[in-house]
């Protein structure tokens, strides 16, 4: 049962990816993070230290898939930091959305704020509006998801071991 439940998470992360790409391929932006809205979820339901690897995890996908990332890795080392920053917020109990949607928001400007330092630095033109919109995108949409993908994570982990 393990290895389904893990390859139905690392399926859940290329989906995210995939969708985001396809989104941004049609011209729909800005469109939320959805890695990060993922990553935040596994920060929050197990700690800084995985929520690192999951957010390198992420990143690693996002470098991965077309158009890709230059340099290679940077944004998995981005999300492996917006990871770790997430999982400083866990806390036993219900996962409250106003609080996710706060983290989430923290996370999404840790990975748009590399982004644009990133942008700065090779002279390119960075739209400070596309980027509070696609935050506050990301976060409001990690306020809904979250808590779902928290409470199903801990059912299983209930029915598993429970």
């Amino acid at each position: 049962m393990g290895g389904v439940v893990l390859a139905a998470r690392g399926l859940a992360l290329v989906a995210a990816v995939l969708l985001a790409v396809t989104l941004g391929a049609r011209h729909l932006a800005p469109v939320p993070d959805l890695v990060v809205v993922l990553v935040v979820a596994w920060a929050l339901l197990r700690g800084p230290s995985a929520g690192m690897v999951a957010g390198l995890a992420g990143g690693w996908v996002v470098d991965l898939v077309p158009p890709g990332a230059e340099p290679l890795g940077a944004h998995a080392l981005t999300y492996a930091a917006a990871g770790l920053l997430a999982g400083r917020f866990r806390h036993a109990g219900p996962v409250a959305a106003p609080r996710v949607a706060v983290v989430t928001l923290g996370a999404t400007l840790v990975v748009q704020g590399v982004d644009v330092v990133r942008a700065l630095a090779v002279s390119a033109p960075v739209d400070l509006v596309d980027v509070a919109v696609r935050s506050l995108l990301t976060a409001t949409v990690g306020a809904v998801v979250v808590p779902l993908v928290v409470g199903a994570e801990r059912a299983v982990v209930r029915r598993r071991y429970g």
